[in-house]
């Protein structure tokens, strides 16, 4: 579709951070504008919106499960839901494989994480060096849970069954993650973001 709009396409690296790396260092090179899927205060806050509808939709919520790929979008959502009522719990959740923002917050900095392949392509990748993102997460982020690629793969089949929709392997996170600990919610008003999905 890019193509046939009339874009080039340019492949770079290996994983999606040299990627972002090379095109901001083109855009810069030519004078051309780079927006970071996340690591932009104006994404951010576009991707805020959502939180936003979540609480047009929900009396008294108490927890939203997100999940963390560079940061930007549950830094958004968290950041509004925290502004309205900072008794909201926001948890993030990431695939054992490819847990990149996880290990940057529990160290402290922004690390290279070692990944392995995961069902989760849009939450996988490392993290720009300075990117805005982590202090925001280190901020907003309540709680945090890993799944398995088992445990998303059963989420994804799950919601096919009981929703006939094909969602993505990172909307599959949330919903494992919110499966893996039910039970710590039962009585509250939960919000899972399925962040993306296909028509069935």
């Amino acid at each position: 579709m890019m193509r046939a709009l009339g874009g080039e396409i340019v492949f770079h690296g290996d994983e999606c951070l040299q990627a972002e790396l090379k095109a901001r260092e083109e855009a810069e090179n030519s004078g051309r504008v780079f927006i970071s899927p996340y690591n932009d205060l104006e994404v951010i806050a576009g991707q805020g919106t959502i939180g936003v509808e979540m609480l047009r939709q929900i009396d008294n919520l108490d927890a939203v499960f997100v999940s963390v790929g560079g940061g930007g979008l549950i830094a958004g959502i968290a950041a509004h839901l925290k502004s309205v009522n900072h008794k909201i719990r926001i948890i993030g959740c990431w695939p054992e494989n490819s847990p990149v923002m996880f290990e940057c917050l529990r160290v402290g900095r922004i690390i290279e994480v070692s990944e392995k392949p995961t069902i989760s392509e849009s939450t996988a990748g490392g993290v720009e060096p300075g990117s805005i993102t982590f202090d925001l997460c280190r901020e907003l982020i309540d709680d945090f849970i890993l799944v398995t690629e088992e445990e998303i793969l059963s989420a994804m089949r799950m919601i096919a069954g009981k929703e006939r929709w094909i969602i993505e392997g990172s909307a599959g996170v949330a919903v494992a993650a919110f499966l893996k600990t039910a039970n710590q919610f039962a009585g509250q008003n939960v919000a899972i973001l399925l962040c993306g999905r296909n028509g069935a």
